[in-house]
């Protein structure tokens, strides 16, 4: 039997992080899979990054965010569609510690395991094979289109996996197409609501099961931090909180 956690778009809230992972120890699940986008909107990546990377159990994948970053530390070209990010970006980047942008730039795109017979795919978000080394610049988190069984039914490389754990869409979904399962925990910190998303997949004899949870967390003082940061675009961001 396994039981593990998925958890995803995290955007740089430590509060929400730090609830969640509270919860997770106090379920006794050991193995956490983190789906990207760590960092980026929220202030507080250093801290984010600090709380995973001192957890020897928790698997990580890079999503747009840090891939954009990391452009900016190593002048590489940067997203032309996001290019009014970039500020928001350069922010962070000068901010990074030396030790998170050396783990960041170690950590792989997508994660495959079988566990007790079932094959799980950990990616930020579903990309066609031919993507899959494309950098950040050619956006290929942003190719298939919004998740849908329709946008997703397309997709190549997935005819033996089972579940898709993926993120970058904000919003929870799970659904089915091609005999393959698609779950999207949603934002564990880039939200209104004043909880924080984050799953659990465990397996018995009858297979796997999703347990979607939500956990209750101090979002007035996340949005204090970030009302009184100076990072860029912030008057957009508090939007999504107000």
């Amino acid at each position: 039997m396994y039981r593990i956690a998925i958890i995803s778009d995290i955007h740089g809230n430590i509060y929400a992080l730090d609830a969640v992972l509270k919860d997770i120890k106090e379920k006794g699940i050991e193995f956490i899979y983190c789906l990207g986008d760590m960092i980026g909107i929220g202030p507080f990546s250093n801290e984010v990054l600090e709380a995973l990377f001192e957890i020897d159990t928790v698997q990580m994948i890079t999503g747009n965010h840090e891939e954009s970053v990391l452009a900016v530390i190593n002048n590489q070209p940067y997203p032309e569609s996001r290019i009014n990010v970039m500020p928001h970006h350069e922010w962070i980047a000068n901010r990074l510690k030396k030790e998170f942008v050396e783990g960041l730039s170690q950590l792989p795109r997508q994660i495959n395991k079988t566990f007790d017979g079932h094959a799980l795919q950990f990616i930020h978000y579903p990309m066609n094979p031919s993507s899959y080394n494309d950098p950040i610049s050619k956006d290929p988190f942003d190719q298939i289109g919004m998740p849908s069984v329709e946008n997703f039914s397309n997709l190549k490389g997935l005819e033996n996996t089972d579940l898709v754990c993926f993120g970058h869409d904000h919003s929870h979904h799970l659904f089915t197409c091609n005999n393959t399962t698609f779950y999207n925990t949603g934002s564990l910190g880039y939200s209104s609501k004043a909880f924080a998303r984050y799953g659990i997949i465990e397996n018995d004899k009858n297979g796997y099961h999703i347990f979607q949870q939500n956990i209750p967390y101090d979002l007035e003082k996340h949005v204090k931090g970030l009302t009184i940061s100076s990072i860029p675009r912030k008057e957009i961001i508090l939007r999504t909180y107000s």
